[in-house]
């Protein structure tokens, strides 16, 4: 079997749909906006709203997809030449979502419509209480909710024709390609970068989306995103490595308002101010490692079904302990922050296919003041004083609804590790949640030479019979010995100076 055919096993394709799923990008694959239910009424109630001079406020949330999201918008005003305000809550003064309090205040300054983007569809205090003083909204949401929202009008994934569910930035996407009848390049790629950001499927739409964004990058070369790439080359490890995590940052250790500073960065005009925001965002988020990898260095994990910890840190660096502990252990995760607010604890849920959070979530809502996500990660809140019935209801679950194991890996030969192979697997691309990237497997490799390298020592360097280069970052030293061995990696590609090499790089 030759390396292509390989990998259509893996991914249960014929040659004929990979030759549909590898075809150049195009605009022909973007779903119209009008796959969404009422998306003309709300886009002539906008279109109404201007031309009446209303006030408006976009109302957005302080992770990636809310964020971008809250961009797509404003951005969208400003090509209708139309003067719109915004607002992205903090995380620690105001928590997730719109506010019953948050509505009385836009009423008081004066605001007539306010837009929600990737939050609102379960505000039902903040709907009620619009209604109630006489404000309109308009709603724009992603988030899973069983009620059905009667009071206003509202757009989500699942009212559509969509073939799989979307991010929140998506979802503002659509609605400014109705307002704008166009297509804009780089709003597109805000919503893709969301897609990857909130880890959506990888499927269909979302998949045809991400790879148009990565060819406009690659086109267009947009300024935003160069700056907190550092690079002119995109791919989607690229968003996922270099520019989600600085998006994410602020919001996750900064505790006033700065967030809503990155708006302003993905809808400025100045190449000045961009350097300048840029720079805050790169220091913030060296802080945002710094911080996270000294609590995880230090976290010893002895549970055998679920990971549920309450730690001594801020609230928004609880998803990304989740996250290195996911990877690490591949338990399902739970990370509370200790700090009480009200009686209440915040925590983060992360999983993998199997262990459905937001029907664990379901299954146990008495445990719950609030909660917002999605089947593999969600953000909750619960008494403190419930601390232990949530962590044995958790553990309960995950007994019961086991990891999904990933697809087998592919068996190759040492002589398969090459640069044709690597270009073959890049063919498959873009690789995310729901279409992973493929790992394969090497059987019984004598190992030539094994070094520690980088600056601690902590990564491997192995060869083996003297002729491909095997590469382990923070790889356990000890896992190896000189002698025959099965490896399990990826074949990626090593850039230096003007040599290109295909390199084996080792799965933890």
């Amino acid at each position: 079997m030759n390396f292509l055919d390989k990998l259509l096993d893996y991914y249960n394709i014929s040659l004929k749909e990979y030759n549909e799923l590898k075809a150049d990008a195009s605009l022909a694959n973007v779903p119209s906006f009008n796959v969404f239910e009422n998306m003309d009424i709300v886009k002539d109630k906008i279109l109404e709203a201007i031309k009446n001079k209303r006030k408006i406020l976009i109302y957005g949330d302080y992770d990636a997809d809310g964020i971008l999201a809250t961009s797509i918008l404003v951005q969208t005003f400003k090509k209708l030449k139309y003067e719109v305000d915004y607002y992205v809550p903090s995380r620690y003064l105001d928590g997730y979502g719109i506010t019953a309090e948050k509505v009385i205040k836009a009423k008081e300054k004066g605001y007539d419509l306010i837009i929600t983007v990737d939050n609102g569809v379960v505000a039902y205090e903040a709907i009620k209480k619009a209604k109630e003083i006489g404000i309109d909204m308009i709603i724009t949401d992603h988030h899973e909710y069983e009620k059905e929202i009667t009071e206003f009008l509202y757009l989500h994934p699942k009212k559509s024709k969509l073939k799989c569910t979307t991010s929140g930035a998506m979802v503002a996407f659509y609605l400014s390609t109705a307002l704008l009848y166009e297509i804009d390049p780089y709003l597109l790629t805000l919503g893709a970068t969301s897609i990857l950001s909130d880890v959506m499927p990888l499927i269909k739409e979302n998949r045809d989306v991400v790879k148009l964004a990565i060819k406009y990058l690659n086109k267009y070369k947009f300024d935003k995103f160069n700056l907190l790439s550092d690079t002119f080359s995109y791919d989607e490890t690229t968003l996922a490595l270099k520019v989600i995590p600085k998006i994410n940052a602020v919001g996750r250790i900064e505790t006033k308002k700065e967030v809503n500073l990155l708006v302003k960065y993905f809808t400025s005009d100045s190449y000045q101010e961009l350097v300048k925001i840029r720079e805050y965002l790169n220091n913030v988020n060296e802080r945002r490692k710094s911080l996270t990898l000294e609590i995880t260095d230090n976290l010893k994990i002895t549970e055998t079904d679920a990971v549920v910890l309450k730690l001594d840190i801020l609230s928004g660096l609880s998803g990304l302990i989740a996250n290195r502990i996911l990877s690490n252990n591949n338990l399902p995760v739970c990370i509370f922050s200790s700090e009480v607010i009200d009686g209440n604890i915040r925590g983060s849920i992360r999983s993998r296919n199997g262990f459905d959070v937001i029907k664990f979530i379901n299954l146990n809502k008495n445990l719950f003041m609030e909660y917002g996500g999605h089947e593999l990660a969600a953000g909750v809140v619960i008494k403190e004083s419930n601390f232990n019935e949530f962590k044995d209801a958790f553990i309960k679950y995950a007994q019961t609804n086991k990891f999904i194991p990933d697809p087998d890996n592919i068996l190759i030969g040492e002589d398969e590790i090459n640069q044709n192979n690597y270009d073959i697997i890049r063919s498959f691309a873009p690789f995310g949640n729901q279409w992973r990237e493929p790992t394969f497997l090497l059987k019984d490799m004598q190992v030539s030479r094994i070094e520690k390298v980088g600056n601690l020592n902590q990564h491997l360097s192995i060869l083996l019979n003297n002729k491909n280069k095997v590469i382990g970052f923070n790889f356990p030293f000890h896992t190896l010995t000189n002698s025959s061995v099965d490896l399990i990696g990826k074949i990626k590609l090593n850039k230096y100076k003007n040599n290109v090499t295909a390199n084996f790089l080792l799965s933890n």
